[in-house]
């Protein structure tokens, strides 16, 4: 599994572009930063994105609305698109959900979803995460910075970097948590009853997400990659190469190069991420769905959704896609089952 993995992200290195997912559930992808300069100031390089059709006012379904906009995370301003239904005001009291992108992706690959999910009576918000699409990057200081213990707080001008297209696990799972608090906190939303949807690799992390957050009452799953079911449940320390490279990190901050520097970063987190491991750490009244793609030969659905089915202890179901692929789940008739039994989910345990 690491060798593939190493040889994956190799190949992404060498291509300096957003690949296809591979041709396994082996995940990995590197990404890029930014350039050095002053505060506020600086520029971003990289692959070009993979640009999306953005949901207009005229292709939203009747009645649905939609807007832009910012939330925290750790600090760092980041995009969000909030959908709302038919007659939604204020003085509602309407269950939400929020939606995160798959591995390499933006909110404007899920926008649908989030319509389709207000067109049913929900309130949906899709994200960016940190340091992707129209997100704010990782600020990281590129100068030494004097600083005082005296105080908690302080303002200065300084060389920074800002890191973006990295692809940490844990970091994403903090983003989509920080939305939910954005969510909870929008007028006409009921912050009782609050749901996660995630595809592909952020299909793990609702389940991560459902397994320590208890404000989440409902999640679905779509076609996710649960890393972990066969993994030996252990401490993990990084060796060879990885180890030096961390090593030349730790002393000098950064390595060399923005790929080579993601690259190491990555590879070690999701060494470390198993959401498999969470599972049964997910509440009895938790409702989880798993949507899965009848032909998926990207994603192993038996030792994934369907083992992670088997064993929760709250309400749970497993929905096939009939005939469908992994990349076809997300267009034409294949979208409309998806979509329709997330929002079916979410209406009933919310």
């Amino acid at each position: 599994m690491r060798r593939m993995l190493a040889i994956f992200l190799t190949a992404v290195v060498l291509a300096g572009s957003l690949p296809p997912r591979a041709a396994s559930q082996t995940r990995g992808q590197t990404g890029q930063t930014g350039q050095t300069g002053q505060t506020g100031q600086t520029g971003q390089t990289g692959p070009t994105m993979r640009r999306r059709a953005v949901m207009t006012t005229e292709s939203l379904p009747d009645g649905v609305a939609a807007k832009d906009v910012r939330f925290y995370s750790e600090g760092v301003e980041c995009h969000g698109k909030i959908f709302t239904p038919k007659n939604f005001s204020a003085a509602s009291n309407t269950p939400a959900v929020a939606l995160a992108p798959d591995w390499g992706e933006t909110a404007a690959s899920i926008e649908k979803y989030a319509a389709h999910f207000a067109s049913r009576g929900l309130v949906a918000m899709v994200i960016d995460y940190r340091g992707w699409g129209r997100s704010g990057g990782f600020v990281q200081t590129a100068a030494e910075v004097k600083t005082d213990d005296r105080l908690r707080f302080s303002q200065m001008t300084a060389r920074v970097r800002i890191r973006r297209k990295r692809l940490i696990p844990r970091e994403q799972v903090l983003d989509i948590r920080n939305a939910l608090y954005y969510l909870q906190g929008e007028p006409g939303v009921d912050r009782a009853r609050i749901g996660v949807w995630g595809a592909g690799m952020s299909g793990g992390h609702v389940i991560v997400i459902a397994a320590t957050d208890a404000r989440v009452k409902a999640a679905v799953a779509q076609t996710p990659i649960i890393e972990g079911k066969d993994a030996p449940r252990k401490a993990y320390a990084p060796t060879g190469e990885l180890l030096l490279a961390e090593q030349k990190r730790a002393r000098a901050g950064y390595l060399p190069g923005a790929r080579a520097s993601n690259d190491v970063e990555t590879r070690l987190a999701l060494a470390e991420y198993h959401p498999f491991w969470s599972v049964e750490q997910i509440p009895q009244k938790t409702a989880v769905l798993f949507v899965i793609a009848e032909n998926d030969a990207r994603v192993n659905n038996e030792t994934n959704a369907v083992a992670a089915s088997k064993l929760l202890k709250g309400p749970t179901d497993v929905t096939r896609v009939p005939g469908a692929t992994h990349a076809q789940i997300g267009g034409g008739a294949a979208f409309n089952k998806a979509a329709d039994a997330a929002a079916g989910w979410f209406s009933k345990y919310l």
